[in-house]
This record gives structure tokens, sequence and C-alpha cells, in this order.
């Protein structure tokens, strides 16, 4: 264990000279601070904080983009008993829209935040006509720069372990912000599990691109490096997004042995890998590329560490973790130093309480699950079935945590704390998986499952399926489940991020139909444009914050062009032939959206599926009443055939 109850043990007056923060603000652009340096910065501020009122138990909303910035007011708080709010700052609506709800749930909260950022704050005010809102926000606003730093210093408080140190929200904007309370003892006892997990040591170099609102940033690879006495390095997040290959290359010239990234990271770095390859990288230093924060790809993993290996990248270094932001970050990891280990499941077979077959890779409509590693020393886990009771190895059903990083609930919200936390502590996760050979593996969250005709559908192994599609990406798609206002069951929606007009999205919306049709059978209903998908502070996709948004009709606009715009091109790509022909190809195409129909298209060649079949004749019999039976479509596939035949008949 480690020799500290709080985190402010870990950032002592006599904290160590000889190790340092590197703020990377560019290939050229880098600051350094030692440890010292920043407990000195953080007393002074916490001292400008004090004489604007702020106390022991107040909170701050740290609404900062510049790292230095945050981490000096981030450690403001926690020597004062401040309790910092960490928000992601960006530029678009959602950020300023989240900001706003956390400010109004917190109530009297201060906003730490630099002054173009409350420039542009006031601008968005102004247009959305929340005025209002927007002086509220502005009365209580901490210039970050604009501090009375040289007054006396700050007076540190004397924390306890079950304070609270911070508040960690989830990242989506949609709805109620959710507010996870962490305490010290959260923090500290998560802390020391995950340097014993990954054996850190004062020898390591550590460098991350996350930010540091998320919780894999600030206590993965800040809070944890400080406890460890580590050198380390954070580097702007838009700047890998910018530049993603400076990644790598300034991890090999720091000699860097940690490294992290979420799936799409890696994603995104091969892209451009693949563009301009960089010349003299040197990752034999890399022991362990943590892979968290959001669903592992096998095959991305093992593309990376293929491409990576001529630079010297060790077999073994990638190194799946899972956790979350209600464990104070990690849960669980897998063994140090070891391949990607996997487990190869049929997706429509996964059910609560219901046994887990391992099947054959061979192609057919199977997915790959990543084997997660084992519980972190001080945690507890259970998979159980929908009544609470325990399910024994490679059995399917809902992920329980139990220990002392686990947090105690959500911040004013404690009916929805009693629904996820038992009396004895234990923690829902909303995430399903099973045990395999003692290691955990995830299989989709809970309430994201798509039960269409009666089939349970995992939305990530339709968003596998979706990213075959070109110009969707594995990060930028969501599949949900939903009901529109004349739907009396389930229907399936795809919502891809899509920052152009509706007239570019279209191919998409037809290739996609056509790509899930053709590997599941099942009809994708909706196709939605949007700007942003929700996520979790630890980066889970809320899907079911779309399925919410999309009931409540906020896609409606978008929906209606795209219906409007395959209206036109069904009428446009109508053939020659009797009015009854063309009449049965806009009656089909209404339900064939992803191919060109003709008079001699044969329905019965063109992989639909029994239900789709049945939803054309249905449409059919409403248009000539007794006219036609089902048994009439394998009669005359062809809509030319067809048609002769209705033609011949009378009613």
């Amino acid at each position: 264990m480690l020799p500290f109850e709080t985190l402010n043990a870990i950032l002592p007056a006599d904290v160590r000279e000889d190790r340092q923060i590197t703020f990377i603000e560019g290939e050229n652009e880098q600051r350094t601070m030692s440890f010292r340096r920043l407990r000195q910065r953080a007393v002074g501020a916490l001292g400008a904080l004090q004489r604007r009122g702020l106390k022991r138990g107040d909170t701050l909303i740290l609404f900062i983009a510049d790292n230095e910035r945050f981490v000096e007011m981030f450690w403001a708080c926690v020597l004062g008993g401040i309790v910092a709010v960490p928000l992601a700052p960006g530029v678009a609506d959602e950020h300023w829209r989240k900001l706003l709800r956390v400010f109004a749930q917190l109530d009297q909260s201060l906003v730490a935040i630099d002054a173009p950022t409350l420039d542009r704050f006031e601008s968005f005010v102004s247009t959305h006509r929340l005025e209002h809102e927007g002086q509220q926000l502005r009365a209580r606003t901490v210039i970050v720069g604009g501090l009375d730093m040289a007054g006396e210093p700050g007076v540190p408080a004397l924390s306890d372990p079950g304070d609270l140190a911070f508040i960690q929200y989830s990242s989506g904007s949609t709805g109620d912000p959710k507010g996870v309370m962490l305490t010290h003892r959260n923090l500290t006892a998560n802390i020391a599990s995950i340097i014993e997990g990954a054996a850190f040591n004062d020898q390591d170099s550590v460098m991350s691109w996350m930010p540091l609102s998320h919780d894999m940033g600030l206590i993965g690879f800040h809070l944890t490096q400080l406890a460890s006495g580590i050198n380390h390095a954070i580097m702007r997040t838009e700047l890998f997004a910018r530049r993603p290959l400076l990644w790598l290359d300034l991890a090999s010239q720091r000699r860097c042995t940690v490294l992290c990234s979420p799936n799409f990271g890696f994603q995104h770095y091969l892209r451009q890998y693949e563009h301009r390859p960089p010349q003299g990288l040197d990752l034999s230093s890399v022991r362990l590329i943590f892979n968290g924060a959001e669903p592992i790809s096998a095959e991305v993993c093992r593309r990376f560490t293929r491409t990576m290996l001529p630079h010297g990248l060790k077999a073994g270094a990638m190194f799946a973790v899972y956790g979350l932001a209600e464990a104070s970050l990690a849960v669980s990891f897998a063994q140090r130093g070891t391949p990607l280990e996997t487990v190869v499941v049929d997706p429509t077979r996964l059910r609560v309480g219901e046994p887990v077959r391992h099947e054959a890779l061979n192609g057919g409509r199977v997915t790959e699950l990543v084997k997660l590693g084992l519980p972190l020393s001080g945690v507890e886990l259970r998979i159980v079935d929908e009544s609470g009771k325990t399910l024994g190895e490679r059995m399917m059903g809902q992920l329980l945590i139990r220990g002392d990083n686990v947090t105690a609930g959500y911040f004013q919200d404690p009916a929805r704390s009693a629904e996820i936390i038992s009396a004895d502590g234990w923690l829902a996760t909303g995430d399903l998986g099973f045990l395999w050979d003692g290691q955990l593996v995830i299989a989709g969250r809970e309430k994201d499952l798509v039960i269409i005709n009666g089939q349970n559908h995992y939305p990530h192994d339709l968003e596998r399926i979706a990213a075959e599609v070109v110009d969707i990406e594995a990060n930028r798609v969501a599949a949900a489940g939903v009901r529109g206002p004349v739907a009396d069951t389930e229907e399936l929606a795809f919502f891809v991020i899509h920052r152009a007009s509706v007239a570019d999205f279209l191919p998409k919306v037809i290739e996609l139909r056509r790509k899930i049709q053709q590997q599941t059978g099942l009809e994708v209903a909706h196709v939605v444009p949007v700007r942003q998908i929700p996520k979790t502070s630890s980066g889970k996709l809320q899907r079911y914050a779309l399925a919410e948004a999309f009931e409540m009709g906020e896609f409606d606009a978008p929906l209606a062009e795209i219906e409007r715009l395959l209206e036109q091109r069904i009428v446009a790509e109508q053939r020659t032939g009797t009015p009854t022909t063309q009449r049965l190809q806009q009656i089909c195409a209404a339900f064939v959206v992803d191919r060109q129909l003709t008079p001699q298209t044969n329905l019965l060649e063109i992989d639909l599926n029994s239900l789709t079949l049945a939803r054309i004749h249905e449409a059919i019999e409403r248009e000539f009443p007794q006219r036609v039976q089902v048994t009439d479509l394998f009669d005359y596939p062809t809509l030319e055939q067809l048609a002769e035949f209705l033609d011949t008949t009378t009613a």
C-alpha cells in the first residue's frame, strides 16, 4: 500500500525537486515544471482563491484548456479542501450547454475559465438567447491568468480520507449531468492498485495525450505518476488530433516506457502512418501501452502492434484494461507483457444467465472480445443474473464491483445512487460480460441491447459492421434500439457523426443499410446524422442518450429531409413499364433503399429477409386489396411478372 491516505500527501511541502512534468503544446513548444514548483504555484493560486472567498468544501468548476493552468488550479483545490469539478472545454454548443447544466446543478459554484474562452461563451449565450444564464455564470467566474498571485500564499487544509476530493462528470451533454463523487480514500486506493498492477516505479518515463478532464488522463497519467515519483509528459489533446505521428515521435525521443490511448487513437495514428511513415522511430523502451476508455478492437490492436514491431515495439506491450469513473478509474488489468487474449462468440447467442460458447473465427457472424484481465488488488467483482444470483465461469451476466475505490454515489442524486449501489456496497456497472479463465470479458452495455423480433443484438457487433462502410469510422457511429411515434416495436437506428449536408449523407445511409442487411438480415429503420456522440467520462458511448433524443424528436428535421431525398431518388430511378409496374417499384423501394429496382428485379435474389418480404406484401395488399397472396411473390418474383399477374386478376 502507498504511504498516504489523501491526495494532499502526494504533493507535500518537501515533494521531489528532481522530478518534473513536461507540458507539450507543439513539437518545439514544451514547458517543464518540477513537482516542488507545482506545489508552490498551487499554494499561490490557493491564496488567490481563498481571497475570493472559497473555503473548504466549496466547489470550483475547472473549464480550462491549458494543461499547465489546469494542474495548478486542480492542486490549489486539493490542498485547500475545495472540491474540483473538471469539465472538458471546447467550442461546440454541447460543451457550453453542459457547462450551464453542471453550473446550475452545483449551485453557487465558481467557474475557473480563461478570458478568451469566456468571450466565446458570451457569444454562445447571445446567439442562443441565454443571456440570463450567461449573466449568472459570468458573475461567478474566476479568470485563470488574472488571479492575484502576489498576495499571501494559501493556507492548506487537512483533508480526511472520507472527504470529497473531486466530482467527475460524464462526458455527454445530453440530459441531466451525472457527477460521480470521488473521495480521497476512493482515489488513493485505486492509485495504489494501479501502481501495483502496472508495476510503476520512479525509473519509468510516461506520456499521455488524454485530456485532464478525463479520468484516465487525470488519475491514471497524472495523479498516479506524481504518487510514483515518475517524470511524465502531458501532450495537448488537440495537438494529437492534428498531428498524431508526433505522439510516438516524442515518445521515441523521450525514451518513454509507458503510453496510453483508447481504441480510436490507434486508428487515428495508423491512418496518418500509412500516408507518411516516420523515420528513425525507436519504441524499444516502451513496456506498456494502456488501451482502455472505450471498447477494445482486437484487430486494431493487432494491426497497430504489427505496424510498430519493426520500430522496436514489444509484441506484448499492448495492455488491455477495464474501468469506469465510478471505480475511480481502474477495475481490471491484463497480465503485463503477454500478447492480447480474446474470446470469439456469436453475439446473437449471448443472453444473461446462459453459457457462453467459444466459436471459430471463420468470417461468419461472430465477434472477437478482448480479455481484460484479473481484478486489481482491493477490487471485487461478480457476474450475476437478473435475480442477482452469482454466476460461474463462462456465464453471461451483469457486472457488479465493490472496493474502497468505488464511489458512494452521484452528486445530489440519492435516487440514482440507490439504483446502482446496494446496501452492502456492490455497484452495478451497467456492463454485461462474463469470466473466462478468471479474466473479465465485457460484451456490451445492459441498457444498450437492441431487441429486434425477440432477438438480442449487441451494438458493438453492429457498429463493427457499420465501420466497414467507406467514411464511417468505428468511434463515430453508434447503434441503438429506438421507438418512433408510430412504431409498436423497437427499431434499429444508427447514429453517424456527419457535419456536411444531408444530401452528402445519403450515400452513407444507402450503403450502411445494405451492409447491415447483407451481413445480419436486419432492417435498419433509421440512419441519423449527428454532430457528436455523447460518452461517459470513461469513454463509453451513451447510446441510450441518443435513443432518448431520437424519441423526443430532436432528429425529426434531418430524418424528414433524408426521406424526401430517398423519395426523389426512387422517382428518378423508375424505369419504363406499365402503371402497375411503376407503382410496385414505388412500393418496394420504400423497403429496399439500398439498391436500384427495375421491372426485372427479382425480389427473391436480392437477399431480402422473410420479414421484409412480409412487409412488402402488406403494402401491396393495401394498394391492391384481396388480389395477391404472399405465396404469389414466389410464383411471380420479378416486379414485371407480379404486375402482369395483378393486371390480369380482378378484385
